[in-house]
């Protein structure tokens, strides 16, 4: 999970809401200015899933092969709708912040990160597949979505895995309430990081 950081040499966007996009978690590679694609496909796509979580205050799900594009589908998704109040972290990172609270002398608690993920008003998970899918992560995830669904805060879920495979891992539970309010979406085509 890259570490929020306010240094950044310009261009950049102006300083109160590039502060705002650190203060999301976002990592500094997705708060730049990012010139959207024009294709259909990529505007239908991004206005459908925007639709969801502000009108539906859905629970999305976007998948898709490495590098096509899906976090920075997420950040522009984020940048539209919550620039200021969002939190974007990764599977591993969530957990690890978690399980630091089982330390006697941690900082924060385990009820005070479920609460602040809880009620934020946009949730993202980036890299779910590189979760352990233990009961205890199971359970803590499924508890985390159910209290933004029963809340109606929308919430973004991003993995590598395949749509069918997305669904398997998440459960009967999570996947009901993504059906219902929102959906799973697949980025397709080659990975924009291979340079030719």
């Amino acid at each position: 999970d890259a570490a929020p950081d306010a240094s950044e040499s310009p261009p950049r966007p102006p300083s109160d809401e590039w502060a705002a996009l650190v203060r999301t978690g976002l990592p500094k590679r997705y708060r730049r200015n990012w010139k959207r694609p024009e294709d259909e496909q990529w505007k239908r796509r991004f206005q459908r899933i925007k639709d969801r979580l502000k009108n539906h205050h859905g629970i999305v799900g976007i998948v898709g092969n490495r590098g096509t594009g899906k976090t920075q589908l997420a950040a522009e998704i984020i940048k539209d709708l919550e620039p200021d109040r969002a939190i974007y972290t990764t599977a591993m990172g969530l957990f690890l912040r978690i399980r630091a609270t089982f330390d006697k002398e941690a900082k924060e608690t385990q009820d005070g990160i479920v609460r602040e993920l809880s009620r934020t008003p946009l949730l993202v998970i980036d890299e779910m597949q590189e979760r352990a899918e233990s009961a205890w992560e199971n359970q803590m995830l499924t508890h985390i979505i159910d209290g933004r669904y029963g809340n109606e805060r929308p919430t973004i879920l991003i993995s590598n895995l395949t749509a069918e495979e997305l669904a398997e891992s998440l459960g009967h539970s999570i996947v009901d309430r993504m059906h219902e309010t929102g959906g799973i979406f697949a980025v397709t085509g080659t990975s924009h990081r291979v340079k030719s």
